[in-house]
């Protein structure tokens, strides 16, 4: 190799180095792990409609900008990938199942070890217990529950949904990856 090839080649390097340190260099890639299942005593195959667990939020009832989006974001996902397997919203009469969601911000556990054993008594396995015992930074929890019964039907959770900039990018890849856990495929 000549000189001038040694001088390109440690001016790429340089530039690359570079442009890392300055946060220009493309992010890696952020992984999303989820975790679902459904629970032994569900019959998830009847189900026909659904409603969600609670109205959308809005900014009059204290709730900011960003939470209002992040809300937007994943019911707008998850009625999507609900439409898709052929439920139907029901918002007049009796609706097979509810679906509520949860989305933990900060690093934290359950509230309580009761939390965990009532998880475990409506048939909860053991590794989707470990994955709901802690709470990552920015995962996102979503829940069918079954209206005759009141248990738990099906449950799912991925990490690293939230970015810092709440713009609501990874939110439809991740829900999307936890309906592909959802035990009726779209029709």
């Amino acid at each position: 190799m000549g000189v001038r090839g040694w001088i390109r080649r440690s001016l790429a390097a340089l530039a690359v180095v570079a442009c890392t340190a300055c946060g220009l260099a493309p992010a890696a890639p952020v992984t999303i792990q989820v975790a679902a299942e459904t629970l032994p005593w569900a019959n998830v195959s009847g189900y026909r409609t659904y409603r969600w667990w609670l109205p959308p939020i809005d900014q009059s009832s204290g709730y900011s900008e960003r939470e209002k989006l992040i809300d937007w974001y994943v019911r707008s996902a998850v009625d999507r990938e609900l439409a898709a397997r052929g439920y139907v919203p029901d918002t007049v009469g009796k609706p097979d199942f509810v679906v509520r969601y949860n989305i933990k911000l900060q690093e934290d556990s359950t509230s309580s070890f009761k939390d965990y054993l009532s998880y475990r008594a409506e048939g909860g396995g053991k590794d989707m217990g470990d994955a709901f015992m802690g709470y990552e930074r920015g995962t996102l929890t979503i829940e069918i529950v079954d209206v005759a019964s009141r248990r738990v039907a099906w449950r799912a959770a991925a990490t690293a949904v939230i970015e810092s900039d709440a713009r609501g990018k990874r939110i439809e890849p991740a829900v999307h990856q936890m309906f592909e856990r959802y035990p009726i495929p779209p029709r």
